[in-house]
């Protein structure tokens, strides 16, 4: 947590959404997995459970990261670039990827670590951001659908008082749990994990992700959330050029080609640590195969300075936004707009 930060004490519990009766317990229906929960267990995310016949959050209001952070870390290249966001996370995930950088808290289990934390209310959130100057928030570290309903109540205060909010996500959530969280949300970071549901299965606990690529069209197209895909490139995994058309195709053809695509490097973590990082050389080619795919907005990421995190514009070829480790150069962004030639670049907002 950054050290300027405190959290208050001031947070309720939220209410109890996304439950039905079940045979043995209640099932929960925030996400697909459906987990039937018994009496004092939780679910496979581990931040909900059921206790005195009801599924609860065990998370409301209790984030175990508190963070300023800049918004293309998340990352949102194409989103308000040049801002800080405060970045919430909390304990449990429903994904539980095996090569997580976050898996202290993703892999964590609610029960017994959350009830230590500090309690911050959507209200004293918002008053938090503004005493920092920052201009949004951002749920990210774990995937927010575990916590969605604080999720919820913090994007509603956050819109009241015309702040920014973006959803950092897996995308293995119910639609009727987008469908709450989506009229409250903006931006919607969408992690393509692989080309095949057997990769997919691989990297996470997730065995079909149909309902994770329906979840990122229906934020786009219901909901009008700006979505950006990131696919970490793992070795042996999805780093093969058939898997990087694939998704690059899936990309251009399930959300158009202006959306941002950002091919990362995988670095050895978790259960994954006996693996190597990517070559900096494949992530170059992907680059360029997605590019050849139809795709305009194609990034390198976690290689710091490297010039795959710059945008160009794919109409003039001029670089429109300059990126260093500390910030975003508005170089040539005029109204989301090429200021050189016009081109539309699908950039939000940004500069004033």
């Amino acid at each position: 947590m950054s050290p300027d930060i405190h959290l208050t004490s001031s947070a309720s519990a939220g209410p109890l959404l996304f439950q039905e009766p079940a045979p043995g317990g209640v099932r929960c229906t925030v996400c697909p997995h459906l987990c039937v929960i018994g009496e004092n267990s939780e679910g496979v995310c581990k931040a909900r459970g059921v206790r005195a016949g009801q599924v609860v959050s065990l998370t409301y209001g209790r984030p175990a990261s508190v963070i300023s952070d800049e918004i293309e870390k998340k990352p949102l290249f194409h989103f308000h670039p040049g801002t800080r966001a405060l970045s919430l996370g909390c304990y449990g995930c429903n994904v539980l990827c095996t090569g997580c950088q976050n898996w202290q808290i993703s892999h964590a289990n609610a029960r017994n670590e959350t009830a230590r934390l500090s309690e911050l209310s959507p209200e004293d959130a918002v008053a938090l951001a503004k005493r920092h100057k920052l201009s949004g928030v951002a749920f990210t570290y774990n995937d927010p659908v575990v916590w969605i309903e604080y999720v919820h109540d913090v994007c509603k205060a956050f819109k009241e008082a015309g702040l920014y909010t973006a959803f950092i996500t897996a995308g293995y959530i119910s639609e009727a749990a987008l469908d709450y969280v989506g009229p409250v949300i903006e931006a919607f970071k969408f992690d393509l994990k692989a080309a095949t549901p057997d990769a997919w299965a691989k990297l996470t606990k997730v065995k079909d992700p149909a309902p994770a690529l329906d979840a990122a069209v229906r934020a786009q197209e219901k909901h009008g959330c700006h979505v950006e895909a990131v696919s970490n490139i793992v070795p042996g995994l999805n780093d093969d050029d058939e898997s990087i058309k694939t998704m690059a195709g899936w990309v251009r053809d399930a959300l158009g080609r202006r959306t941002p695509w950002h091919v990362t490097r995988f670095l050895p973590e978790f259960e994954l640590s006996y693996l190597p990082a990517t070559p900096i050389k494949t992530l170059e080619k992907a680059v360029v195969l997605a590019k050849r795919e139809g795709l305009d907005f194609v990034y390198v990421g976690n290689v710091p300075g490297h010039p795959g995190r710059d945008t160009v514009c794919p109409n003039c070829g001029r670089k429109a936004i300059e990126r260093d480790e500390q910030m975003a150069h508005n170089l040539l962004v005029r109204d989301g707009l090429c200021g050189a030639c016009g081109e539309d670049l699908n950039i939000v907002d940004g500069w004033e």
